[in-house]
């Protein structure tokens, strides 16, 4: 029986985020497994982990750092007590904010690189104390994890010791399973596009903003409905500017039954990201029958497949003609939908599971460790 401490001190407890949903769908497909104990070491209690998993693993609660850095150098020392602690065999790293020491070997998980690949989204101090950290964990991490072939290919460009170390396993639509069914009603009247997410900077939400604008006259009743934070306004700011008359309806930390009402009713989910490092709500999408509309960069189109529109996401005129073609071609909407159902079908946790079960065996293996 192998032992695995799954570190995730960077997120908030009891605030599922992204990242966060997806460790809890990978713990739930690890801990399945009869030759794996898995131990959580995060700011989650168990009372507030997900009813599934509670009974399930061993949890150890730490404080959310207040200052990243100084917690992964503060884990050098740290994680290896908790691992000697609690018999640990090997650290899966769920971000690079992690552990660099502790276990016979340790795993690190690489979601995006944002600080590089868009560095005005991020200010000079903290893109060199990101850089510090990814240095540090790529050298103590024996293994690594890309999420998409795309992040994979920004990992190696700007770190090439990576490089003959890193193994891309995709995630899966994480939306709950309970939420598919076909009782609910979406809460906004009239066509609207779906944006979800919250807007930051690689988020681009100011481009649909824009390419909205352009349908206004011919669609007065468009709206657009963003499921995130949006503390700038980034969507409104910019349609007030153009004076174009679109409504935003701004939800955030609505349950899953609601999102997945919104993504059957909506017109597409638009991502006009100019940077992903997987985009989990492309595949939420495509499970519920919402075509996509996605920037033609990053990890969107590798993760979108053959199921949805793309388009340059500097180029407003470029968005609005695919939402044109949406509103206008009888029949394209229910083809991006079968197309994207397809392409979805693709993406199983049980496939994620096993990808991360043998990497965790081979990590393992002394004659591959080199951590």
């Amino acid at each position: 029986m192998k032992r695995i401490l799954v570190n995730m001190p960077s997120q908030f407890g009891g605030k599922p985020s992204g990242v966060a949903r997806v460790a809890f769908r990978l713990i739930a497909e690890l801990a399945s497994r009869p030759d794996l104990t898995i131990v959580l070491r995060s700011p989650w209690t168990r009372d507030a982990l997900p009813e599934g998993l509670r009974g399930r693993i061993e949890v150890v609660t730490v404080p959310r750092p207040r200052i990243m850095v100084l917690d992964v150098l503060r884990q050098l020392l740290t994680v290896p007590a908790c691992c000697r602690r609690h018999a640990i065999d090997l650290v899966l790293n769920i971000d690079p904010y992690g552990a660099a020491r502790g276990g016979r070997a340790r795993v690190v998980v690489v979601h995006d690189l944002y600080f590089r690949t868009i560095p005005e989204s991020t200010g000079p101090r903290e893109a060199r104390t990101t850089d510090l950290i990814f240095r540090l964990m790529l050298r103590g991490n024996g293994a690594v994890v890309a999420v998409s072939d795309a992040t994979r290919r920004d990992l190696e460009k700007h770190y090439p010791r990576a490089r003959g170390r890193v193994r891309v396993i995709p995630s899966a639509s994480v939306i709950d399973p309970a939420a598919l069914t076909d009782g609910a009603r979406s809460e906004v009247a009239g066509p609207f596009i779906l944006a979800v997410g919250n807007a930051t900077h690689n988020k681009n939400f100011g481009l649909l903003a824009e390419a909205a604008a352009r349908l206004a006259p011919h669609r007065p009743d468009l709206a657009i409905v963003h499921v995130g934070e949006d503390p700038d306004d980034a969507i409104g700011a910019v349609l007030r500017r153009l004076d174009a008359g679109i409504r935003v309806i701004r939800l955030s930390r609505i349950d899953d039954g609601r999102l997945a009402a919104l993504y059957r009713a909506a017109l597409c989910l638009c991502v006009p990201s100019f940077a992903e490092g997987f985009c989990l709500p492309v595949l939420e999408a495509q499970a519920l029958g919402c075509p996509v509309v996605c920037a033609n960069r990053s990890a969107t189109p590798e993760v979108a497949g053959e199921g949805a529109l793309t388009f340059d996401p500097t180029d407003p005129a470029a968005l609005a003609a695919c939402l044109h073609r949406l509103l206008d071609e009888p029949g394209l909407r229910a083809d991006l939908a079968a197309r994207g159902r397809r392409n979805e079908a693709r993406y199983t946790w049980a496939a994620t599971g096993r990808a991360y079960a043998a990497l965790l065996s081979d990590a393992l293996d002394p004659a591959n460790r080199s951590a």
